[in-house]
C-alpha cells in the first residue's frame, strides 16, 4: 500500500477556513480513516488471502495429533501411515516449483498489461480471484506439506494421527487437482486484450450501476449554494479524491445543525486552495470543519470503486494505444467502444430507477452525461480521426444510445457526434468516407432534433 497523503505539517501549520484543530486529535482522525480503508481494501491484496490459506494449512497439519485421539476406534491403516511422508514430500518439492511458475507468469502478465494496454489495468489483475486462489493454494499446500514432514522427522504424530494427516493430505490432493485445472485454464486468458478490456468493462459498470443507482452519491440533488455558505478547503498536499464517506458526512451535519454542498466526487484533484464543499445554515459559522475534511479520503491513485470517470478514461486508453502508430490495432479499438457501449447501457438502466436518497443533510455533485462521452468517445476520436471504421463505429455507438435513451443521451450524443465528425474531416479525405460518416452523424443529430 502506497504512503497515504498526511495532513501533518504539509502547510506549515496554516488551516484553511475554520478553527485549527489539535494536531494529536487531527493525527488519530486521520490514521482511523486510513486505517479503515486499508482493512476494507485487504481482501483485495495477494498476501492476504495467501497468509489466510497458510495459516488454515498449518493449522490442519498441527491439528493432525489432536483429532487422531478423538477416533473412537484404532484404525489398522499402517500403509496409509507409513506412506503419508513420501506423498507430503512429492507435494512439497512440486508445489515449490508451481509457486516459481505461477509468480513469473503472473508478473510476466502484468508486464504485457502496462505495454500493450495502460498500467491502469493492473489493479484489476491484482484483485483477481481466480489468481489470488490459485497462489494461495499452492503456497498453502507448499506449508501444510512442510509442517507435516517436520512433525512427521520429529515424532510429533501417534499412528492415529498419521492416519489423520494421511486422510487430510488426500483432501489436500483433491482441492489442488481442481485448482490446477482451473489455473491452467486461467492462463490460457490472463493478461490477454481481450481479458484485460473484459476486467475493465466490469469494474466500470459496476461503479455506473451504482452511479444510475445513486446520481448525486446517495444524497439529495445539488442546488445553487447560499451566498453565506462557508467553504470547507483542503489541509493536505494535493491529491485525488478516492471515496467520500457520505454517512459520516450525514452524521456530522446532523450533529453540528448544518447542511453539505458537496461540489467533488471521486476521481477530482483537489488542493489546498480548491473548497471541497460549502456549509449552510445556523450552525455553520461554529461549526469545526475537520470531521467534514475526514470523511473525503485523498490518495495518489484514481480507483474503479466510485468513480464511474476513471473506467471509461482506463478504457479510452486501451483504445488509444491500439491506435497509436507504432501498434495500428483498430480492431481492439473497435472492441472497446463496444465495451464501453456496454457500460452506458448499464447505466441507462441503473437511471431508468433510481434509488431514494439517504442522506439528507447532504447535496451531492452532480457528473453530466456530456463529461461521460467527453472521457470516452472524445478521446477516442482524437486519436482515430484518420481510421475510418474507428470513426465509423464511433457514430454507430452514439447512435444506438440516442435512439434507445432519447432523454439521457440524445443531447451529449449529437454533441459528440459533431465533435467526432469535425475531428474525421480534418483528416479523411476521400469523398465516399466523408459522405457516409457526415449521413451517419446527422442520424445522431436527428434524434435530438425528434
Amino acid at each position: 500500500m502506497k504512503k497515504p497523503l498526511s495532513a501533518i505539517d504539509v502547510r506549515n501549520g496554516k488551516q484553511g477556513a475554520g478553527s485549527v484543530p489539535d494536531r494529536a486529535v487531527e493525527r488519530e482522525r486521520l490514521m482511523l480513516l486510513v486505517l479503515r480503508r486499508y482493512i476494507s481494501r485487504l481482501p483485495e491484496k495477494i498476501w492476504f488471502r495467501a497468509m489466510l490459506f497458510s495459516v488454515g494449512a498449518i493449522a490442519a497439519a498441527a491439528a493432525a495429533e489432536w483429532v487422531g485421539p478423538l477416533i473412537p476406534y484404532e484404525a489398522d491403516l499402517e500403509i496409509a501411515s507409513g506412506s503419508v511422508g513420501d506423498i507430503l514430500t512429492i507435494l512439497a518439492s512440486s508445489m515449490l516449483a508451481v509457486i516459481a511458475f505461477s509468480v513469473s507468469i503472473m508478473v510476466s502478465a502484468y508486464g504485457s498489461a502496462t505495454s500493450t494496454a495502460t498500467p491502469r489495468t493492473i489493479a484489476l489483475m491484482l484483485a483477481d480471484d481466480r489468481s489470488q486462489n490459485a497462489l494461495s493454494t499452492f503456497l498453502g499446500t507448499f506449508l501444510f506439506s512442510i509442517v507435516g514432514i517436520i512433525g512427521l522427522s520429529a515424532g510429533y504424530y501417534d499412528d492415529q494421527g498419521r492416519i489423520i494427516l494421511f486422510f487430510a493430505t488426500i483432501a489436500v490432493i483433491v482441492i489442488i487437482s481442481g485448482t490446477l485445472i482451473n489455473w491452467i485454464q486461467q492462463l490460457s486468458t490472463f493478461g490477454r486484450m481481450n481479458d484485460l478490456i473484459e476486467r475493465v468493462e466490469q469494474a466500470t459498470s459496476k461503479a455506473l450501476r451504482w452511479h444510475g443507482q445513486h446520481p448525486y452519491l446517495n444524497a439529495q440533488p445539488p442546488v445553487e449554494v447560499p451566498e453565506d455558505a462557508l467553504p470547507v478547503r483542503c489541509d493536505i498536499a494535493s491529491g485525488v479524491v478516492t471515496s467520500i464517506d457520505m454517512g459520516q458526512l450525514q452524521e456530522t451535519a446532523s450533529q453540528q445543525d448544518v447542511t453539505v454542498h458537496l461540489i467533488i466526487h471521486p476521481g477530482k484533484l483537489i488542493y489546498p486552495a480548491r473548497p471541497l464543499l460549502y456549509l449552510s445554515g445556523e450552525g455553520a459559522k461554529a461549526a469545526d470543519m475537520q470531521p467534514f475534511r475526514d470523511s473525503i479520503l485523498v490518495e495518489h491513485d484514481r480507483s474503479f470503486d466510485q468513480d464511474p470517470r476513471f473506467g471509461l478514461v482506463v478504457l479510452s486508453e486501451i483504445a488509444s494505444r491500439a491506435l497509436s502508430p507504432a501498434v495500428n490495432d483498430p480492431g481492439t479499438a473497435i472492441s472497446v467502444l463496444d465495451s464501453g457501449l456496454r457500460c452506458f447501457e448499464v447505466l441507462a438502466e441503473a437511471s431508468a430507477e433510481p434509488k431514494e436518497a439517504k442522506y439528507s443533510r447532504v447535496h451531492g455533485p452532480e457528473i453530466a452525461v456530456e463529461d461521460l462521452f467527453t472521457d470516452f468517445f472524445i478521446k477516442i476520436a482524437r486519436d482515430g480521426a484518420g481510421i475510418v471504421e474507428v470513426q465509423q463505429r464511433v457514430q454507430l455507438c452514439l447512435l444506438a444510445l440516442a435512439q434507445s435513451w432519447p432523454d439521457l443521451f440524445a443531447s451529449a450524443a449529437a454533441d459528440a457526434s459533431r465533435n467526432a465528425l469535425a475531428r474525421a474531416l480534418d483528416t479523411i479525405v476521400h469523398k465516399a468516407d466523408t459522405k457516409d460518416l457526415k449521413a451517419r452523424s446527422q442520424k445522431v443529430a436527428d434524434c435530438c432534433d425528434e
